[in-house]
């Protein structure tokens, strides 16, 4: 079973319903490029007999679980090279195999938007949803977004409290994990700026599960 999930037919285990829903609420996928009619997690979507590597994804927000054996990194190189156009952000969903050349070459240096490491071992599904075995490696889901659609600090974290009310001390460690070089200094400014003009507000106290201490946390104000 863990010789399927590093062969080249990867696209028999999908992505974990509950773990695409969550991304998808978050970025809203159109488009699915390495899928088959069963696993297929947007309307818009690319089988093997298209051959997503050639298709053109630009405009898109897309969600990618790629096949993980020998061209992954084509798939990689496919992802963030796409992401240069115009109006298109790229989830891709890979085993966090930071030695490689494609690891550095297309991801680190700036050249993913955020690198999200996940804690324990995925459980892939087939395509009826059945659970399978837990990955024999730890996973990653990189974001590359275009130049016109890069999130401002702001904008990461209005969307973090948007989903969960949160101190300062956790936004910047969620952000931090995800790639970003911030710091609690850089998030204090935002949040009261963001309160000034309506747009957060103070939703009592509780302890950090950073500091432990007892702290302000902020929810998003409801935009209806």
């Amino acid at each position: 079973m863990n010789e399927a999930l590093l062969s080249s037919k990867k696209l028999d285990w999908c992505t974990p319903a509950d773990f695409f829903a969550e991304l998808d609420r978050e970025f809203h996928f159109n488009l699915d490029p390495a899928a088959t009619d069963k696993s297929a997690k947007c309307a818009k979507y690319f089988t093997p007999a298209d051959d997503g590597l050639k298709m053109d994804w630009g405009g898109s927000c897309v969600f990618c679980n790629p096949p993980y054996g020998r061209q992954i990194g084509d798939w990689v190189r496919k992802g963030y090279e796409e992401s240069q156009k115009q109006g298109t952000v790229v989830v891709m969903l890979i085993p966090a195999r930071t030695d490689t050349a494609y690891f550095h070459d297309y991801i680190l240096h700036g050249k993913a938007a955020e690198i999200r490491f996940l804690r324990g071992r995925l459980k892939f599904t087939d395509e009826d949803g059945n659970a399978k075995d837990s990955a024999p490696f730890p996973s990653a889901v990189i974001v590359w977004r275009s130049p016109d659609m890069g999130q401002s600090l702001r904008d990461m974290v209005l969307e973090l409290i948007r989903r969960e009310a949160m101190t300062a001390n956790e936004i910047a460690a969620v952000l931090a994990d995800r790639g970003q070089q911030v710091s609690r200094s850089d998030v204090g400014p935002i949040l009261t700026k963001a309160q000034a003009a309506g747009k957060i507000r103070n939703a009592g106290k509780r302890a950090c599960s950073v500091t432990g201490r007892s702290a302000i946390i902020w929810t998003a104000e409801s935009e209806g």
